[in-house]
C-alpha cells in the first residue's frame, strides 16, 4: 500500500474541459483564462466506474484527500460529480472541490453536504485585474461564491496565478484573502508563477516570463500578513529543473502523472488503474521519475 508520506493527495478528473466560456470576451479580458494549457476533450465514465476507481485509490493508498478537478469539475452536464464526491466522502477522502465557481450555484445543493474544502480561483484584488486573466465578470462571480460559501460556515482556499505585473498587487490581495479568513476557515492559498509546461510561447513568456526571485520575494512578503492560512508557493521552473511529483486519476480509470520535467506537453500516461492496480501505476511512475535524474548522475 502506498503510504501517506508517499502520497497524500490524489487528483479525480471528471473531465478536462471547461466552462469559461460563460464569461464574455472583451477587448481587455479574454473570455478564457489566459494561461489555460488543458486538454479539450471529456471523460467518458459511468456512476459504477468512478466507484470503483474511488474505491481501488482507498484500498491501495492511504492518500487521505481527493481534488476535485479539470478542466473544471461543475460543468452543466452530468459528469457524475456528485455520485463521485459522495463515494469518495463514504470511503473515507477528504474531498477539495476545485473550482473557478462559474457555475457553482447551479450544481451547490447537489455538492454541499460531500465537499470538505471549496478552493476558488482569485488572480487579483479587483475586476480590472482578476477579469484580465480569466474573462469579464470573473471577480463579481467570485465575490458573490464567497458570499453565500462564508454564509454557509464552508472551508475555503483559494489559488492565484501572477504574472510581472500583478505579483506586485499580493499585499492588496492578502488583505482580501485575511477579510475572508476573519470569517470563515481558509486552509491554505496556492499563489503561482505561470509555468509553461511544453507549451511555452513568445506572447506569454512576454506576460509571465519574470523573476523567480522576484516571485518569490513577493509571496514571502505576504506571509505573514495572512497567517495562520498556509501559504504555498509554485515558482517558474527551467526546463531542467524536477517539477513536483502529482498523480492523476480520471475518472475512466487512467493514470497519469508528472514525471518531472517542465518541458513535457502533457502528463504521462501510466495506465489503467482497474486493469493494472493503483499502487504500481504508481510506484512505476515513481521508478520513472527518477530514471532521467539517474542517468543524470551517471
Amino acid at each position: 500500500m502506498l503510504t501517506h508520506d508517499e502520497l497524500a493527495i490524489v487528483h479525480l478528473v471528471l473531465n478536462t474541459d471547461c466552462n469559461a466560456w460563460d464569461l464574455a470576451p472583451t477587448s481587455a479580458s479574454p473570455g478564457v483564462c489566459r494561461f489555460c494549457y488543458r486538454e479539450r476533450n471529456r471523460v467518458k465514465t459511468d456512476p459504477d466506474t468512478v466507484r470503483r476507481v474511488i474505491d481501488q485509490v482507498r484500498t491501495e493508498s492511504e492518500a487521505h484527500r481527493v481534488v476535485f478537478t479539470g478542466g473544471d469539475p461543475v460543468m452543466p452536464y452530468n459528469n457524475h460529480l456528485e455520485v463521485a464526491l459522495r463515494h469518495a466522502r463514504e470511503a473515507g477522502f477528504e474531498t477539495n472541490l476545485h473550482t473557478n465557481g462559474l457555475l457553482l450555484s447551479d450544481r451547490y445543493a447537489g455538492v454541499r453536504d460531500h465537499v470538505t474544502l471549496y478552493s476558488l480561483a482569485i488572480d487579483g484584488p479587483e475586476a480590472d485585474s482578476a477579469d484580465w486573466f480569466r474573462g469579464q465578470g470573473y471577480f463579481e462571480r467570485f465575490r458573490s461564491n464567497v458570499e453565500f460559501l462564508v454564509a454557509d460556515r464552508r472551508r475555503l482556499a483559494f489559488n492565484t496565478f501572477t504574472t510581472a505585473a500583478s505579483v506586485r498587487e499580493l499585499p492588496r490581495l492578502a488583505e482580501f484573502v485575511t477579510g475572508i479568513a476573519d470569517r470563515t476557515e481558509v486552509e491554505y492559498w496556492l499563489i503561482s508563477q505561470y509555468r509553461p509546461i511544453g507549451r511555452a510561447s513568445a506572447g506569454k513568456a512576454e506576460l509571465y516570463g519574470f523573476e523567480r526571485d522576484d516571485f518569490v520575494r513577493a509571496v514571502d512578503g505576504v506571509r505573514g500578513a495572512v497567517a495562520p492560512v498556509e501559504i504555498f508557493a509554485q515558482p517558474t521552473r527551467a526546463p531542467e529543473d524536477p517539477y513536483p511529483f502529482r498523480v492523476w486519476v480520471l475518472a475512466d480509470g487512467t493514470v497519469t502523472a508528472d514525471l518531472g520535467s517542465v518541458a513535457a506537453p502533457r502528463n504521462a500516461v501510466i495506465g489503467d488503474l482497474l486493469a493494472d492496480g493503483f499502487e504500481p501505476l504508481v510506484r512505476r511512475a515513481f521508478a520513472l521519475r527518477e530514471q532521467p535524474q539517474l542517468e543524470g548522475i551517471a
